[in-house]
């Protein structure tokens, strides 16, 4: 497998994080897959954003979680970056899609407070992604395995992406994406650093490794001789 580079939150080191921007900017500099976070408004409706508050990364404050899918689109999520991207919005879910149907790779769901969504909202969640034709190109990803197991039901085909902070959970949940055999680890880079035993002994299982978030090319080199290819980063976007 050659490397891949995937854009963390699209290119956020040039562009406002998680916005079409940001998708645009890394496709513009080849990246080759996207990763982005999603949380849902108060209809459910998938929504693209890293915080469950407003106040980081738009002109709004309170719990996305609270706000209507109007609300949120009627928010600024990009002058807080730099006043020439005034006027960017919070993507859905749905127009983050469209925004990367020309991918090379694969796009990276992170779904975050995967806990609290009812089985509509995986329902939903599951059936926009079929429906935009990204079920076989598409790595959901979630610190809640229980909610991978959701997505899991809902489809044979969606690679789940078990994210882990350290060497510790790295070894606890590797079993869990073993067992899964669609599959792949997510690890927080310097785990992997420390130990690249893990990256061994995870291929031996069938599961591929990946590494966040990475934006020293020291870092990435020594990554790269240790075998990790996918490389979510903020800003080594060009290749």
């Amino acid at each position: 497998m050659p490397r891949e580079i995937i854009a963390h939150r699209g290119y956020s080191a040039i562009a406002p994080e998680n916005t079409l921007a940001a998708f645009a900017a890394a496709h513009a500099h080849q990246a080759n897959s996207i990763e982005f976070d999603v949380q849902l408004s108060s209809e459910g409706i998938p929504v693209i954003i890293h915080d469950p508050t407003l106040e980081r990364t738009t002109n709004g404050s309170g719990f996305v979680r609270e706000k209507t899918l109007e609300q949120l689109k009627a928010l600024d999520a990009g002058a807080w970056f730099n006043p020439q991207f005034s006027g960017e919005r919070i993507p859905s879910l749905s127009e983050a899609l469209k925004a990367m149907e020309d991918l090379d790779r694969f796009v990276y769901p992170e779904v975050k407070g995967g806990e609290n969504w009812t089985d509509s909202d995986v329902d939903n969640f599951v059936q926009i992604l079929i429906e935009a034709g990204w079920e076989d190109r598409c790595i959901v990803a979630c610190f809640n395995e229980q909610f991978l197991q959701r997505v899991r039901e809902r489809s044979p085909q969606i690679i789940l992406g078990f994210l882990v902070p350290s060497a510790s959970k790295f070894t606890e949940k590797l079993p869990l994406a073993a067992a899964d055999g669609n599959a792949i680890m997510l690890s927080q880079y310097n785990a992997l650093l420390k130990n690249p035993s893990l990256i061994e002994t995870s291929r031996n299982q069938g599961i591929d490794v990946g590494v966040w978030t990475v934006d020293s090319h020291e870092d990435l080199q020594n990554l790269i001789e240790i075998g990790v290819k996918r490389i979510v980063t903020n800003s080594l976007i060009s290749r």
